[in-house]
Parts: structure tokens; C-alpha cells; sequence
């Protein structure tokens, strides 16, 4: 009996890990590969905020719309993987010729699919330009650097969702609820 329990505890132990290092590992700058779940924020400049898992496979495949009728669209983030024609403002960077979608990332001619972190750098990385947003009440372009692009998008999606399903309030957080998704750091 106590092997059985050593043997389970240890099974147990090494899942965890390989979880663990499968949700820590760093996201490649492009894949054709589609994650099932990543960390947003894991090399965040804060210590009063932690880790952000993200889901990104329940984000592709349920109906996670606004109105919940329908599964988002890939450009719903990577709105790069869309031609420039679709772009709405204030986006600017249009990459692809056919906007992205499954079927298209499965196509062996198909470029792979950037990840944010790919043009949102972490702030104060000058490696390369950062995109810009102006604001009609704001007297400098403000800099989308990762953490304000992950907000901006995150926050807003949940936030439109919430307005159109009341139901979902509590349920998903909003941009007011830093926590739920922000797991606090030990």
C-alpha cells in the first residue's frame, strides 16, 4: 500500500510539473501550431500582480463571442492575420491576404500565426518599433506595449460581453477585476 502511494504521489507530482512547465514555457514569436493554453504575464515588471493563464484552446472553440451566438474569429486578436482592406481603426497592420482561420493555418503554404508578444513588446524593450495608439484626450500616442495591449483587448471583450449577457457578470471577469485572471503570486 505504501508503494501504491508513493508510486501515486509521485505520478501526481510529475504531472503537475510538466503542467507547470508546459504553462511557463516561453510563446514562441510565431507558430502554426495553436496553444491550448499560455501565460500572459509572466515576466510582468509588477510583483503586485501575478501569472495570467489564458486559455487560448476554450478561446478558439466555444462561443465566446460578445453575444455568445458564435466562436471568435482568429483576428479577433491576431488582427494582423487579416488583409489591410479588413482592418477596422484604429488598427494598421494587416499581413495576410485572406484573413485567418483555421482551415487557412492548416494550408502547408500558410505563414505561421505571430504571437502578441511578436510586435507588443514589454515596456521599456526598444528592440524593435512598438505600435502606437493616439487618443482624442490624451497629448501623446500611447505605447502598446504588451501589458496595455492584453488589457486593452482582454478587458474590452469582457466587458462588451458582460453589457450584452448581464448573466456572465461574476461569472467572467471585467475590466475592474484584476484577480481572476491575475493568479496572485505566492
Amino acid at each position: 500500500m505504501k508503494k501504491l502511494a508513493g508510486f501515486l504521489t509521485a505520478l501526481v507530482l510529475a504531472s503537475a510539473m510538466t503542467v507547470t512547465a508546459a504553462l511557463t514555457q516561453d510563446i514562441p514569436k510565431e507558430s502554426k501550431v495553436q496553444p491550448k493554453e499560455v501565460v500572459l504575464s509572466k515576466d510582468s515588471q509588477s510583483d503586485k500582480y501575478g501569472d495570467v493563464p489564458f486559455n487560448h484552446e476554450n478561446h478558439s472553440i466555444k462561443m465566446y463571442s460578445i453575444d455568445g451566438q458564435s466562436v471568435l474569429s482568429c483576428v479577433e486578436c491576431h488582427h494582423t492575420d487579416q488583409p489591410v482592406a479588413n482592418l477596422k481603426p484604429p488598427l494598421k497592420t494587416g499581413e495576410r491576404d485572406v484573413v485567418l482561420t483555421t482551415a487557412v493555418l492548416q494550408e502547408a503554404s500558410s505563414k505561421p500565426v505571430k504571437s502578441c508578444r511578436a510586435c507588443h513588446l514589454q515596456a521599456g524593450d526598444d528592440s524593435a518599433p512598438m505600435p502606437t495608439i493616439s487618443y482624442p484626450d490624451k497629448p501623446a500616442p500611447t505605447k502598446l506595449n504588451n501589458e496595455v495591449a492584453y488589457h486593452l483587448n482582454c478587458n474590452i471583450c469582457h466587458d462588451k460581453s458582460i453589457a450584452a449577457r448581464p448573466a456572465l457578470k461574476g461569472k467572467i471577469p471585467g475590466s475592474n477585476d484584476c484577480f481572476p485572471c491575475h493568479k496572485p503570486i505566492n
